[in-house]
C-alpha cells in the first residue's frame, strides 16, 4: 500500500515538474534577473557611499574651479563693458583750445591740452615712433579710438607740412646722363675664310669651337674657297646657324688647290668632299683606259660626271 502511495506522489510531482524548452528558457531568464536584483540590492548602497564620498574629498578643488570661473566670466563681463563704452561713446565730446597743428610733429602734452583722450594720444605716439606719417587728414581718422565726433573738430584744424622729396644725388644724375648718351657701336672684326685658323674664327658671332674646327677642315679638303655660300655644305649647317655668322666672315683672297688628275692617287680624288666612290672609281678607271687626260671635259658623263658636278669641280682640277 504505502509503495503505491509512494508511486501515485512522483509520477504527480514528475508531471507537475516537466517543463518543456521554451518554458526551461523562461526560468531560466527569471533565475537571472532575481540573481542581478539580489546583487544590487546588495552591492549597490556601498558603491554609491564611495562615489559621494570622493565627490565630499574633492569638495574643496570643485569650489577653487568655480571661483576662477567666475573671476574669468567677472573679467569678461568688464571687458566687454569698457569696449561698449568706446565704442558708443558720450556724444557731447568738446575739445578746447584748438589750434593748426601737424600731427606729425606735435607733441603728446599739446594733444592732450586741446581734450583728447590717453588712450588716442599713445596710439598716436606709438604710430609716428614705428616710422608712421600723416600724408593726408584722413589718415589721422584711422587711429584706433578716434572717434568721428572728434576727428570732425580735429580735421579744420590739421595742416601736414610733408618733406620735400630729395634730390637726385650727383652720381645719379652722371649715371642718367651716361645712359642718355647715344653708344657708337664697336664694329665687329671681319674674318677671311680663305685664311683665318679655328681660334680668329671663334671671334665671329655664332661660331663655336665645332664649326671653327669644321671650316678650316671643308677648306682643306675642297682645296680652298670659291665663295661663301660653300659653308652650306658644312655638316649641321642650317640657314639659321649660317645668318648668324655670315655677317663676320669674309672671302677676300682666292687660294685653290688643285687636284692633278692624272698623277694623283684613288685617296686625294675621294677626299674632296664633292666627289664620292663610285666617281672616283670612274675617273681613274677612265684615266687607265684612255692613258691620261688631255682635255678636262674628257671626265664628262652623264651619269658619272653630269654638267652640273663638272662645273663645281673643274676650278679644283688640273691636267698634271
Amino acid at each position: 500500500m504505502f509503495k503505491v502511495v509512494t508511486l501515485i506522489g512522483m509520477n504527480f510531482v514528475k508531471d507537475y515538474f516537466n517543463f518543456n524548452k521554451r518554458q526551461e528558457r523562461g526560468v531560466l531568464v527569471l533565475s537571472i534577473i532575481f540573481l542581478i536584483s539580489i546583487c544590487v540590492n546588495y552591492f549597490g548602497p556601498k558603491y554609491f557611499t564611495k562615489v559621494s564620498s570622493h565627490f565630499a574629498q574633492n569638495a574643496p578643488y570643485l569650489s577653487q574651479l568655480k571661483t576662477v570661473k567666475f573671476e574669468a566670466e567677472r573679467e569678461k563681463n568688464k571687458y566687454k563693458s569698457r569696449k561698449s563704452n568706446f565704442q558708443h561713446p558720450p556724444e557731447n565730446i568738446e575739445l578746447k583750445n584748438l589750434s593748426y597743428f601737424d600731427p606729425n610733429k606735435i607733441s603728446s602734452t599739446q594733444l592732450l591740452k586741446m581734450g583728447l583722450s590717453e588712450y588716442v594720444v599713445n596710439n598716436m605716439m606709438k604710430y609716428k615712433e614705428k616710422g608712421g606719417m600723416y600724408k593726408n587728414k584722413y589718415d589721422l581718422s584711422k587711429i584706433y579710438g578716434m572717434e568721428d565726433v572728434v576727428y570732425k573738430q580735429l580735421e579744420p584744424y590739421i595742416q601736414i607740412d610733408l618733406p620735400e622729396p630729395k634730390k637726385e644725388k650727383e652720381f645719379e644724375i652722371k649715371k642718367l646722363d651716361k645712359l642718355m648718351v647715344k653708344k657708337v657701336p664697336v664694329p665687329l672684326p671681319v674674318i677671311d675664310i680663305a685664311t683665318a685658323d679655328s681660334v680668329e674664327l671663334l671671334q665671329v658671332n655664332g661660331i663655336g669651337p665645332f664649326y671653327a674646327g669644321a671650316i678650316v677642315e671643308y677648306r682643306k679638303r675642297l682645296g680652298g674657297y670659291l665663295n661663301i655660300e660653300q659653308l652650306r655644305g658644312l655638316y649641321k649647317m642650317d640657314s639659321e646657324k649660317y645668318s648668324k655668322m655670315i655677317d663676320g666672315l669674309s672671302l677676300d683672297t682666292i687660294i685653290i688647290k688643285k687636284i692633278a688628275l692624272n698623277s694623283a692617287d684613288f685617296k686625294t680624288i675621294l677626299r674632296h668632299p664633292y666627289i664620292n666612290y663610285e666617281t672616283t672609281i670612274y675617273l681613274v678607271n677612265k684615266r687607265d683606259k684612255l692613258g691620261k687626260y688631255s682635255a678636262l671635259y674628257q671626265i664628262k658623263d652623264p651619269v658619272h660626271f653630269p654638267d652640273s658636278l663638272f662645273i663645281k669641280m673643274e676650278p679644283y682640277l688640273s691636267l698634271e
